[in-house]
């Protein structure tokens, strides 16, 4: 759904502030209760559990770490397919000598470029067992068993699986940021209420009106999780 932000910092940066929020307003009820009959002990819960909410998702960080690991994997599972295709290759030369149509058949001349990515290794090796089970009564014949096959077959698979890992971790990334900035962004509205009145009630009181201020992050267009982001004085 791609929610957009109502707070101008980071989710990180937020989710601190109102923790010291709900903390402050409960030290402070009774000027808030006293103020308006809007302020009541469930309004207040109901923040709290929003806040414990948005606490239950993990962060952006988690889940960067999760990808940067299945992309790891991927890369690795490239490397292993080329190295097999390397051995591949001596043999393949040798049951069909200086037929270099056929060689291309089996992926000669595309290797170089499927190395470059998990999707083009894939791709590679699509194309790679099929052209192999073309040729295989020759192969087989000469050089290679059924393992070779196997073995094909089982790295094309192990590709496929750290590809479909690396894009359900992106899906899951997204999904997680957008349940936490729609959850965040009740809180928003909620906790907007308070500082809004708090305006009203503690006006001649700057201490008290320097905590009850939106948190403004260094660079509110980055508003993503960002140890570059800290609070700051804001304004309602």
């Amino acid at each position: 759904m791609n929610h957009s932000r109502l707070y101008s910092c980071s989710d990180a940066v937020f989710m601190n502030w109102v923790s010291q929020s709900i903390n402050l307003i409960k030290e402070e009820e009774v000027r808030f209760t006293s103020f308006s009959v809007f302020f009541t002990a469930e309004r207040l819960q109901e923040i709290e559990i929003l806040y414990a909410d948005a606490n239950t998702i993990p962060s952006d960080k988690v889940y960067v770490d999760i990808q940067a690991q299945a992309t790891e994997n991927i890369n690795t599972c490239v490397e292993e397919c080329a190295k097999f295709f390397q051995a591949c290759k001596f043999e393949i030369e040798n049951v069909f000598p200086n037929k270099k149509h056929i060689w291309n058949q089996f992926g000669f001349n595309d290797y170089e470029a499927a190395r470059k990515s998990g999707r083009a290794m894939f791709m590679f090796y699509s194309d790679f067992i099929l052209i192999a089970n073309l040729h295989k009564t020759a192969m087989t014949k000469a050089a290679w068993t059924d393992a070779t096959y196997t073995k094909i077959n089982e790295l094309k698979d192990k590709l496929k699986m750290n590809m479909d890992q690396q894009t359900k971790c992106r899906v899951d990334r997204g999904r997680a940021t957008d349940e936490r900035i729609a959850c965040l962004n009740k809180i928003y509205e909620k906790l907007a209420k308070y500082m809004k009145a708090a305006k009203i009630i503690y006006a001649s009181n700057e201490e008290m009106l320097r905590w009850f201020k939106f948190p403004i992050g260094k660079n509110t267009k980055d508003k993503t999780d960002s140890s570059e982001l800290e609070p700051q004085e804001g304004t309602v």
